[in-house]
């Protein structure tokens, strides 16, 4: 029951954020235009890069203080629900360096992950060649790949980014002490209602979500405008549901670190 519990305070306050929602929605939405017209800047004169450095520095500025902020205003926010959002991204904004260190040392082993992608056609065969005749007949090649597959997608989208997020919170919340905070993460770690909700904003987040971008509307029937306005609704709901299933897994964070009790911050 006590799990159970967790599990729907943190989807609670997930869905009950709406200033939240609001900084996520527009703040995800300016941060991807500026990179789309960073993108467009020529290169041609020494104004021209030096602003395009400048730019770029804004957006990963932006992109760490509006993923900190969040993740230490769930943390906050399950300890005290009157909790503030300004002083999260403060809090953000104030740990900046700390927090770019720890993307960048997380990033490594979870890029490093989708790797592995590159062995799903070679992999699985290899490994079945060397199983005995009678498990060959009991495992098929189809079957074996897709569980190859399965398993790395539950490695790059669920338990890689649990053992890893724990570290950019502390980050964010505590600064460069956040790096060794080794007995927190053990401790926030072992919340199953945090795995639970990982599983779940890994299927809203990736398979629902390739569900709503493969929907198509009839080509025998179908007009311009009606792809227009069905492109522009795949993707506003596509984007929503992506929103909240990172909301979800950064709340079920806050709500797993709340259990493990504070260390002093």
């Amino acid at each position: 029951m006590a799990r159970l519990s967790s599990l729907r305070d943190a989807l609670s306050l997930s869905l009950k954020s709406w200033r939240l929602w609001l900084i996520q929605f527009a703040g995800n939405a300016v941060i991807f235009a500026l990179f789309f017209g960073w993108l467009q800047v020529s290169e041609a004169h020494w104004w021209q890069l030096l602003f395009q450095a400048l730019l770029i520095l804004v957006i990963v500025a932006a992109v760490l203080v509006l993923h900190g902020g969040t993740l230490v205003y769930f943390k906050s926010a399950h300890e005290d629900r009157t909790a503030q959002l300004m002083p999260a991204f403060r809090q953000a904004l104030k740990h900046i360096f700390a927090l770019a260190v720890c993307v960048f040392m997380v990033h490594i082993p979870w890029a490093l992950s989708g790797h592995l992608y590159n062995y799903e056609t070679s992999f699985p065969g290899y490994l079945r060649s060397g199983f005995p005749a009678w498990l060959r007949r009991m495992i098929s090649e189809p079957a074996l790949d897709h569980t190859y597959i399965f398993l790395l997608v539950l490695l790059h989208w669920v338990i890689l980014p649990g053992l890893l997020l724990p570290f950019l919170l502390f980050c964010a919340d505590r600064g460069f002490r956040g790096f060794v905070a080794f007995r927190d993460w053990a401790k926030t770690v072992r919340s199953l209602a945090y795995w639970i909700a990982l599983i779940v904003a890994a299927v809203v987040g990736i398979y629902f979500v390739g569900v709503v971008m493969g929907w198509r509307l009839d080509p025998k029937t179908a007009t311009f405008r009606g792809e227009e306005v069905s492109f522009v609704f795949r993707q506003l709901l596509a984007y929503l549901l992506a929103l909240f299933s990172w909301l979800l897994v950064a709340s079920a964070l806050g709500r797993a670190r709340r259990g493990a009790g504070q260390t002093g911050a």
